[in-house]
């Protein structure tokens, strides 16, 4: 399968639409059909789950009911089985509490002209230092196996710093 040369549209299009379901409660629930019954993977805050009932549990688990949220950037690559990888940064506030920056990163896996999303990581970005750090920053690999060894096919960087203007 050849890579999508819609790759930039369809990551950017997918981000508004899942966060505009899991930002509104009454739709939260919805995002179950963005994910495979048995084939999607979902690391949220280091919490390994698999499947989409389950990862509907652990959505419907989350109690906050209001987010504020800033999407600073949005990296997109094409995979070459077609589908897509996007990281995300962002900034989010639930309820009352002070806001954090956030990365979070899909792989849409294509099934003729429709996705899933078959691999999501979400986490805050929260370090335990005292002292003024240098800036955070997430970077996502996606492995491929050559022979008896792998090779870097995908790799997004990004520094974790966000405009506030």
């Amino acid at each position: 399968m050849a890579l999508n040369p819609q790759y930039e549209e369809i990551g950017k299009g997918f981000v508004q639409q899942y966060y505009a379901m899991f930002d509104d409660p009454a739709l939260r629930a919805n995002l179950v059909n963005l994910y495979s019954a048995n084939d999607s993977f979902m690391t949220f805050e280091g919490l390994q789950i698999q499947g989409a009932p389950k990862i509907l549990e652990k959505l419907q688990s989350l109690t906050f009911q209001k987010i504020n949220r800033v999407i600073t950037a949005v990296d997109s690559q094409p995979t070459f089985d077609g589908g897509v990888l996007i990281n995300v940064l962002g900034r989010l506030q639930t309820d009352d509490d002070q806001p954090h920056a956030y990365t979070q990163t899909f792989v849409l896996k294509s099934l003729g002209s429709i996705f899933f999303i078959q691999h999501d990581i979400f986490r805050l970005s929260l370090h335990d230092c005292d002292e003024d750090p240098p800036h955070a920053f997430s970077q996502i690999f996606v492995l491929k196996p050559l022979g008896t060894s792998f090779f870097c096919a995908h790799d997004i960087f990004r520094l974790n710093i966000h405009d506030t203007a």
